[in-house]
């Protein structure tokens, strides 16, 4: 039986939790009440010019994807209340920061998955390029076992029946935290928190919602570059920025905690080596 079944991911009771976060954590049923949206807009200069030396270090195709993945996780290594899951009226800190990438897996972008990254905190932006390059290939070439095998069970589904499956697996994976290879996913499937680019659609700003089988806190939308008006020192001037929608689940994030994850972003893009460390 033990070699059957095992803990699915790593977690431990998040101490001091409030009397207000104990509310919030029972009242809500899932991620599909809490939800709250925000868009945080930043200079993009520092970062463009970043991503531009990290590519031309490495030799990787390191894009401003990649750089929002690491700040991102580095907000969550800094600020580790985020790093939460709900289950039993209770949150519990992942003891991983794992981030998401949805992608297209097909040429015409109808059918979309994604790739994880585990501990993507402790990676550079050009070992988060490399290791997401090698994934996103292997999800298109249909060589990710896991993700074809799934493929293939839900499209021979009936729709009635894709739900209570997702419930099921749902009720085990996370409410139990039990985790076994009969369930056919990889362990912590959709990681600490989902990223998708809707700048790579041509969209300048946008929010996606929350995935309620994912049980994720929080979906980051990056929005394209634009060049934009901005007052600075009495001057209108031109500068390049880009808009952050965020989705999350206030469950585990309020407005304070949010502010404070929102000024390591912005401290990212404003100085990319002091926050994420030097491109070598």
């Amino acid at each position: 039986m033990s070699l059957l079944f095992e803990r699915h991911l790593g977690l431990k009771p998040l101490k001091n939790m409030s009397s207000w976060r104990r509310v919030a954590v029972s009242g809500w049923a899932n991620p599909g009440d809490p939800s709250v949206y925000a868009f945080l807009d930043v200079d993009a200069d520092a970062a463009i010019e970043y991503v531009a030396r990290c590519r031309k270090v490495s030799g990787e195709r390191v894009t401003l994807t990649h750089f929002i993945g690491r700040a991102v996780a580095e907000a969550f290594k800094r600020h580790p209340e985020i790093n939460c899951i709900a289950r039993w009226g209770r949150l519990y800190v992942r003891e991983d920061i794992s981030v998401f990438f949805q992608v297209a897996t097909d040429d015409r972008g109808e059918d979309l998955s994604g790739v994880v990254i585990h501990r993507a905190d402790e990676k550079s932006v050009s070992e988060l390029a490399a290791e997401m390059t090698l994934k996103v290939a292997a999800v298109r070439a249909n060589e990710d076992e896991s993700y074809t095998r799934l493929k293939k069970l839900f499209s021979a589904l009936p729709s009635w029946a894709v739900k209570p499956v997702i419930d099921f697996s749902s009720f085990f994976l996370y409410r139990l935290n039990i985790w076994s290879p009969l369930f056919g996913t990889p362990k912590n499937s959709f990681g600490s928190v989902m990223i998708t680019n809707i700048g790579s659609l041509g969209m300048s700003r946008g929010l996606a919602p929350l995935v309620p089988y994912s049980h994720v806190p929080m979906l980051i939308a990056l929005g394209a570059v634009e060049e934009v008006p901005v007052v600075r020192d009495g001057r209108i001037i031109a500068l390049r920025q880009i808009t952050i929608g965020a989705t999350f689940d206030h469950r585990m994030i309020d407005g304070v905690v949010g502010a404070k994850m929102a000024e390591t972003i912005k401290k990212a893009f404003a100085d990319p080596e002091g926050v994420l460390g030097p491109v070598g």
